[in-house]
């Protein structure tokens, strides 16, 4: 016993992971109830809570999952110690620290054509079974790697009942549906980087091969060319890239695949890259522009109302983000919005508590 647990402290350290030997060492490490743990492994617990988010289409939402204090520092811990220890691959830059959708898009400036594609349900395709794996492939032994997969994941209430993993020592832990990448967790986005590692390898390769730039941020790929490219050579690559996406158990959100020519108004994760600076778009100035006069002139009330959102919070996190974002590209003109933007809340009554709360 004693043996097989250095054996397993040994095989973290080769891999730059903290060793976990066993559910109640979890317990041990993160400070959770024992039990706790144990109820969420058996799925006895869902401990979440439920809310959406605008998504840039108008009239869409994003169905976000946010676990409860106790779970969200166990899920940290996990973060910290296990997953942000492995490496996504290079083209890789969401969810990671040091890296950004402003140094996303920088990889793609003067780009001649731009070919962006979107996976559909990006979180939701990527089931306990892949956070399973890439555990086990870190050294962690079966068990503890289905029982830290079953922290990092929910169960889905849509899906037909499937088994898997059986333990005949722990029966509670059988005949349960597999999970997926609660988004909202702590762990969600740098496992999702994980899961998505063979599909970067695929797509890495594609674009090598074609002379092509390829960056994913979460579920946004874009591939840019500097030079000419026939429509034979556009065809290829566009069928090599949606094979890449479904051999790698991806879907592809055919909606929103976009192949931009020369000539045409060349945008990644929302930042103008067909020039040699990035640029944020007039129509995103305008709208970040219009929600402030909005509000100033109407209320916080009646012109969330007005713009449709389905909540106040909801409205305020989008403002703050297109704020944030606008900042990282051109601070001299975002500045005195952003600035103007916390005086209209202040006067709204809306506190940076309230806003860590939506």
């Amino acid at each position: 016993m004693l043996d097989e647990a250095l054996r397993q402290i040994k095989r973290s350290e080769s891999y730059s992971v903290t060793a976990v030997l066993t559910l109640r060492h979890l317990s041990h490490l993160t400070g959770a109830e024992y039990p706790y743990l144990r109820g969420i492994v058996q799925r006895q617990l869902d401990p979440y809570t439920e809310f959406s988010r605008p998504k840039r289409e108008p009239g869409k939402v994003r169905l976000i999952s946010s676990p409860n204090p106790v779970l969200m520092d166990i899920q940290r811990w996990l973060l910290t110690n296990i997953f942000e220890r492995m490496s996504p691959h290079q083209a890789s830059f969401a969810y990671q620290q040091g890296r950004s959708a402003v140094q996303c898009a920088e990889r793609h400036l003067g780009a001649t054509w731009l070919l962006k594609f979107d996976l559909h349900d990006f979180f939701h395709s990527i089931s306990e079974r892949e956070v399973y794996r890439i555990l086990q492939a870190v050294g962690y032994n079966r068990l503890v790697a289905f029982e830290i997969s079953r922290v990092c994941t929910r169960l889905p209430q849509q899906l037909a009942r499937a088994t898997w993993g059986r333990y005949a020592i722990i029966r509670s832990y059988n005949g349960s549906r597999p999970g997926f990448l609660p988004q909202g967790s702590p762990t969600s986005g740098a496992i999702a980087n994980l899961a998505a590692r063979a599909l970067d390898d695929r797509l890495w390769e594609i674009a090598e091969n074609h002379g092509l730039t390829y960056t994913r941020y979460a579920d946004d790929l874009a591939f840019s060319a500097l030079h000419r490219l026939d429509h034979a050579t556009i065809s290829r690559c566009v069928s090599d890239i949606t094979q890449a996406i479904y051999q790698s158990h991806f879907q592809v959100h055919h909606k929103k695949t976009r192949i931009v020519p020369p000539g045409q108004r060349k945008l990644v994760l929302g930042l103008l890259v067909d020039g040699n600076r990035l640029r944020v778009p007039i129509p995103t100035r305008k709208r970040i522009e219009g929600h402030i006069r909005g509000v100033a002139t109407f209320g916080l009330a009646a012109h969330v109302e007005h713009a449709a959102f389905s909540s106040l919070g909801g409205f305020v996190r989008h403002v703050d983000g297109l704020l944030r974002y606008a900042r990282g590209v051109d601070r001299d003109w975002s500045a005195p919005l952003a600035e103007r933007w916390e005086e209209i809340l202040s006067a709204e009554g809306i506190t940076a508590l309230d806003r860590q709360q939506w």
